[in-house]
């Protein structure tokens, strides 16, 4: 490569000139000497292209000769590059030294990253580095959270670069340094290097701009004149930071996750699936090991973040959404306090609502750990049957009685569990039939899983007689047949079709369990509209809790939804937080169940109002809208778009009749279906399929 070399000297610095030039043989290399500006034979009145009263304001001081004559010898020195009409030049002054490595560092460098504007070779500092892009010889290219850096000793540039350097940077207004640097003042695509590429000589440690006094300080002005200059560096300096956290249009490192041949820990990744595995548990048995699993997941992840990620820009950036969880969180976690240091209140269920703090964590932490979703999620097909086969109530479905639920508090929870796990076998006998790459007697095995858990699970969802997990399935199941008929696929119309057959002739076989369990609730529901229609919710209502005919779960729900309503209706915006629970005390109405509302939407409403209720409306659109497309951009099986939205239909449904989302599988849904969606987000960001503009 046929680089040159452009060097600033002053004439009366012959033996830096010497040395540099004895280096620059000794590694190969050609210079043109750059003739300096002598700021010591340069009136001030003489200086141009400079606004004094901004730089010395910006600075907090004044401007010393030997800052503005560096100045102008670099733009001199570009100029002089623009005119030699080579691609690339390497800016040097005359106090650094070249090595025998210097050369193929510097062309492994504009191999790495042939897209750029500035690439400073040598610094003074170097705070806080985020990694761009690595070398073949080793070097690591990227940005810098903290600077200046100091020091415009050796930097790379393109003609491109040149020419934005010398319209940006035309007048003075700060040293040449620093305004090299500021990227995001410029626009420019100015990087760094985490290691000088370049050496100091020994010269340098005196300053040829301040000398040997350290006319820095001596040009200060009085403390309070530095104000203006202290705001301007701590706003240079949060600029610095948002900007550096954005990934740079760098060719882009390939990360060491989402990939099943990536380099990995088989102990660590197997403790990871487990984690996964138990974080669904909820849907086999009701007990907490889901938030352990979870905990235990979004802490090893934030371990490795802060330990290997974040110095590099290979690691997704959660975006602003990302940013609007944690902010939810905070303002949960401040509500709280107040009103627990207030009244000593903590109400009931609350910590739920702090979990959004590890939505997008956990999706990271699926973007590490699941590098063979088909494994897991055979897996969870495996230990679905397991736990089916063990917890269904054979002796009683056959004497007609409604069985126990062993592994869950009562039975509407086992049915919701039994709902989730029929909606997501569906999907599963989807995929397989879309896959390729199976043999005939692995498909035949799929097929033999699938067949006994959706038989488990319609079983299950039956025999519990939960009114509402069926009209949930029902809906779910209505969704599935849209979305089937309209992508026409022949292969998924057959088998949704098989599906539909058979859930149809288990309904016709108990068309008796049906309308006994729910014809006197199908009948209330129909009056109930009908009232609402004519004479207004809250007088239907009324109107149903005071009819004898009512049947008397459906009264004592809408006692319960009646009476959070009237909480609700004081705090509509941003709900009573967790001092809902003093309100609560002087309810109207006193049914059996004390405190859960039955109705996962007042639930929300009663402690965060609307904004609560939009908060999470919001959040689950985007992750829908994630997974989609991930879908179309072939990052996930088409089967999972499917299998998120039934499962989110089907549970958005349940809580209308039911809190699901205060009990484990509610919470454990919530996470797991959240976190998915930044998953998606994240394999977007790898392929390069987001804008940089849309993460913050």
């Amino acid at each position: 490569m046929n680089l040159p070399i452009f060097a600033i000297n002053l004439d009366r610095d012959a033996n830096r000139w010497s040395e540099l030039h004895a280096s620059a043989e000794a590694a190969g290399l050609t210079l043109h000497r750059i003739a300096a500006i002598d700021g010591r034979t340069l009136a001030q009145k003489d200086w141009t292209e400079i606004d004094l009263p901004t730089a010395q304001n910006l600075n907090g001081r004044d401007i010393l000769p030997g800052e503005y004559a560096c100045y102008r010898s670099h733009v001199q020195a570009l100029e002089t590059f623009l005119a030699d009409g080579s691609p690339y030049g390497l800016i040097v002054e005359d106090d650094v030294l070249f090595g025998e490595d210097t050369k193929p560092r510097i062309e492994a460098i504009i191999a790495a990253v042939p897209d750029f504007d500035v690439i400073k070779l040598a610094n003074h500092r170097m705070s806080l580095f985020l990694r761009a892009a690595t070398t073949t010889q080793g070097d690591e290219i990227g940005r810098a959270l903290h600077g200046p850096q100091g020091s415009a000793a050796a930097y790379l540039v393109t003609r491109e670069g040149a020419q934005g350097l010398l319209s940006k940077l035309a007048v003075m207004t700060m040293p040449w340094d620093v305004a090299l640097e500021r990227f995001w003042d410029t626009g420019l695509r100015v990087y760094t290097v985490r290691r000088n590429v370049v050496r100091f000589a020994a010269s340098s440690a005196v300053s040829g701009i301040a000398g040997p006094s350290g006319s820095y300080k001596f040009a200060r002005f009085p403390w309070p004149s530095r104000l203006g200059a202290a705001a301007f560096r701590a706003k240079d300096q949060l600029s610095r930071l948002h900007h550096t956290f954005l990934r740079p249009p760098l060719p882009r490192e390939t990360p060491d996750y989402a990939r099943d041949d990536a380099p990995r820990n088989n102990f660590i990744l197997v403790l990871a699936s487990l984690a996964i595995l138990a974080m669904v548990s909820t849907v086999w048995r009701e007990a907490d090991t889901y938030r352990v699993a979870g905990l235990a997941l979004a802490g090893a992840t934030i371990f490795r973040w802060f330990r290997q990620d974040l110095w590099t820009y290979s690691k997704p950036l959660i975006g602003g959404v990302g940013y609007l969880c944690l902010g939810w969180s905070l303002y949960v976690f401040i509500r709280l306090a107040i009103v627990y240091f207030g009244t000593g209140q903590l109400g009931g269920a609350e910590g739920i609502y702090l979990f959004p703090l590890l939505y997008a964590t956990t999706g990271f932490s699926l973007l590490l750990f699941a590098r063979r979703p088909a494994q897991l999620v055979l897996w969870f097909m495996i230990l679905s049957l397991v736990f089916l086969a063990a917890d269904t109530g054979y002796s009683d479905i056959l004497h007609g009685i409604k069985p126990d639920a062993r592994l869950f508090n009562n039975p509407i929870h086992a049915a919701v569990a039994a709902g989730f796990i029929f909606l997501c076998t569906l999907q599963f006998i989807a995929h397989t039939a879309q896959r390729t790459d199976l043999s005939g007697s692995a498909r035949a095995w799929h097929w033999a899983l699938s067949a006994a858990v959706l038989l488990f699970a319609l079983v299950n969802i039956i025999a519990l007689r939960s009114k509402g997990v069926w009209l949930a399935v029902a809906l779910a199941l209505l969704v599935l047949a849209v979305m089937a008929l309209a992508r026409g696929h022949r292969r998924e119309l057959l088998v949704g079709s098989g599906v539909l057959a058979v859930v149809a002739a288990g309904v016709v076989a108990t068309h008796n369990l049906f309308w006994s369990t729910a014809g006197d609730t199908m009948i209330f529901v129909k009056t109930l509209v009908s009232d609402t229609f004519s004479q207004g919710l809250g007088k239907a209502i009324s109107a149903a809790i005071a009819s004898d005919t009512t049947p008397l779960g459906a009264k004592e729900r809408l006692m319960l939804w009646a009476d959070a309503i009237e909480v609700w209706k004081r705090h509509p915006i941003f709900g009573a937080s967790s001092a809902w629970l003093t309100e609560w005390e002087s309810r109207t109405y006193h049914p059996s169940i004390h405190d859960i509302f039955h109705n996962g939407y007042l639930e929300i409403a009663v402690r965060y109002g609307v904004v609560g209720l939009a908060f999470f409306a919001f959040l689950y659109i985007w992750s829908s809208r994630q997974v989609v497309l991930a879908v179309r951009a072939k990052l996930v099986a088409p089967a999972a778009w499917s299998c998120f939205i039934s499962t989110l239909v089907f549970f958005a449904i349940t809580i209308l009749s039911n809190s699901n989302n205060r009990l484990a599988i509610g919470e454990s849904f919530m996470w797991v279906a959240a976190a998915f969606g930044f998953y998606c987000f994240y394999l977007r960001q790898q392929k390069g399929l987001v804008e940089p503009k849309t993460y913050f």
